[in-house]
């Protein structure tokens, strides 16, 4: 059976033997392409069949991926799935016909000889009499759909399976996030979680950004909502639009327009479903872009354009640069200061622009009801937080660190790598994964090989996450010094904040000249504790030269 296993970019948490546990659900569809004959994918492969779903966090002892489910026959108490049969999906894009003479549908391998069948019995599909389907033929390019004999007055014809395709055709006014993810309800069902926007151009005082479109077109809006959430089936690809926010002026107009489309407002999303939503990542992005410049609101500062920020960069491959690529808004655990327990959050790291000391996290994560939450947490500006490339810079100068990393690395692999800064409480915790990829194996999965941890000023090797956090918490741990601003960095600083503060007192706005005041004397008083230190290392070094020379 031709299939694929789909690794969707999103994580859910589930109920894993007691334990809320981060796992990744992928669902097993059926391929679209021209390798399969045509009464192949029209009757017999016309379905994909359950999910694989994996740890996020844990790997097996040799540093796979950890398989939480991934049989066909489900044999998991903790997961159940009571129709695992995949007709509505992401690659699901073949017309097929139900219920015909053959009448049997391949469902999985029981064995290297036998397999299990399946008739299909959900609601989709149309019963077409001859005229109707040599209609649909002719418009479909799918001529046989006709002719067949073997579909009758009685089969069901399904089209329009791919669920994008699907929505945009019952509602093309909203933009669509391209990047659906699948969860498994309460009752074993397995759903599509599809989110949508209201878009515009035309909101006043308002920041034009980019959307890229499928076909490569730039759409330019400076609005959007997250308005509503689609439920797609993934058995009989029944549709339910939710409507979320309804503060949206937009969302509103359409459901004046369209009221049957849209679920009742008085309906909620059951928590059964909505509990597993996760922040969208198309939105997020868009939203931690616009606030590199928009995290400081006052207009003056604004103008003045002198507080913008960076997204915090990574080197991914073993050989570490000093310019690294951003990294990319990830979903992991997180525990802040303003929640009592841990939760999925989606997180992005900031630097100041051109600086590469962290100095800002935002946070976006959902309610169990299913609401929205985006929160950007501060550093003060004084405080020295790693950065992500001067830990790579730092590894690489550690000997022990860097001889454990030329251990894995042998002929014909190759290792690949990727930082995740997790806050905890007040402070950060930096988990970088070691793999290791056979080069010549396309369809090998990467090993987990090393994972590196560091927190304050120490860093940690360990053969897993387990292993590198006790490490850290050891004499094993490795003590950093972490990299601040040099004297001529400080000055260049003061100068141009002297020149705000001139441009301020020149408007009369005593708001800003307090501000300005403030960041002049910071910027002085760390100028200072700079210098002090940088002479009290000059006269350590002074006296370690004279007292050498004396022995």
């Amino acid at each position: 059976m031709d299939i694929i296993h789909l690794i969707l970019h999103k994580n859910g948490l589930y109920n894993i033997e007691g334990k809320k546990t981060l796992v990744y659900v992928s669902p097993r569809e059926i391929i679209s392409n021209e390798t399969r004959t045509y009464n192949n994918k029209t009757y017999e492969y016309t379905h994909g069949y359950g999910v694989i779903v994996t740890s996020a966090s844990t790997t097996s002892e040799t540093g796979a991926l950890k398989y939480i489910k991934s049989n066909f026959v489900d044999t998991s108490t903790d997961i159940k799935i009571t129709q695992p049969r995949i007709y509505f999906g992401l690659q699901t894009n073949e017309i097929i016909s139900t219920n015909t003479n053959k009448n049997i549908e391949y469902d999985y391998p029981l064995s290297s000889t036998t397999n299990s069948y399946n008739t299909y019995d959900g609601q989709a599909g149309i019963k077409l009499g001859f005229f109707d389907r040599l209609v649909l033929g002719i418009k479909e390019g799918n001529i046989k759909l006709a002719f067949s004999t073997n579909i009758t007055e009685e089969s069901n014809i399904i089209i329009k399976r791919n669920i994008l395709e699907r929505v945009k055709k019952v509602m093309p006014y909203l933009e669509y996030d391209k990047s659906p993810y699948m969860i498994i309800t309460d009752d074993g069902r397995l759903v599509w979680v599809i989110d949508a926007y209201t878009t515009s151009d035309n909101y006043p005082y308002s920041q034009i950004t980019n959307l890229v479109q499928e076909n490569g077109t730039i759409k330019k809006i400076n609005y959007i909502r997250n308005s509503v959430k689609v439920l797609v089936d993934s058995y009989d690809g029944t549709m339910k639009f939710y409507i979320t926010d309804r503060t949206d002026p937009i969302i509103m107009a359409y459901w004046r327009m369209y009221p049957s489309l849209f679920e009742d407002l008085n309906e909620s999303i059951p928590e059964s479903i909505s509990k597993y939503f996760v922040y969208p990542k198309y939105l997020y992005n868009i939203q931690a872009d616009i606030l590199k410049q928009y995290h400081q609101v006052q207009p003056e500062v604004l103008y003045r354009a002198d507080d913008i920020w960076d997204t915090a960069k990574e080197n991914t491959s073993k050989v570490s640069t000093l310019v690294g690529t951003d990294i990319s808004p990830y979903y992991t655990m997180v525990k802040t200061v303003d929640n009592n327990e841990a939760i999925l959050g989606l997180v992005l790291p900031y630097t100041i622009k051109e600086k590469q000391n962290i100095n800002a996290y935002l946070i976006g994560s959902c309610k169990a009801n299913g609401e929205k939450e985006l929160k950007l947490y501060k550093f003060n500006r004084e405080a020295a937080i790693l950065g992500t490339l001067q830990l790579d810079t730092l590894i690489e100068q550690d000997e022990k660190i860097s001889t454990e990393l030329s251990s894995i690395e042998v002929m014909g692999t190759k290792i690949e790598k990727n930082i995740i800064v997790v806050p905890i409480n007040n402070t950060l915790l930096y988990v970088e994964p070691i793999f290791q990829v056979l080069q010549n194996e396309n369809k090998t999965a990467p090993i987990l090989k090393k994972v590196i941890v560091a927190s304050g000023n120490k860093v940690a090797i360990g053969n897993n996450i387990n292993e590198a956090l006790v490490n850290l918490l050891s004499q094993e741990a490795v003590s950093i010094k972490i990299e601040t601003d040099s004297v001529e960095d400080l000055i260049e600083e003061i100068i141009k904040a002297n020149n705000n503060l001139t441009q301020s007192n020149q408007s009369d706005d005593w708001g800003l000249i307090g501000q300005d005041i403030d960041k002049l004397q910071t910027l002085i008083t760390q100028l200072e504790k700079l210098i002090e230190e940088e002479k009290n290392l000059e006269k350590e070094n002074n006296e370690g030269e004279v007292n050498q020379s004396v022995m």
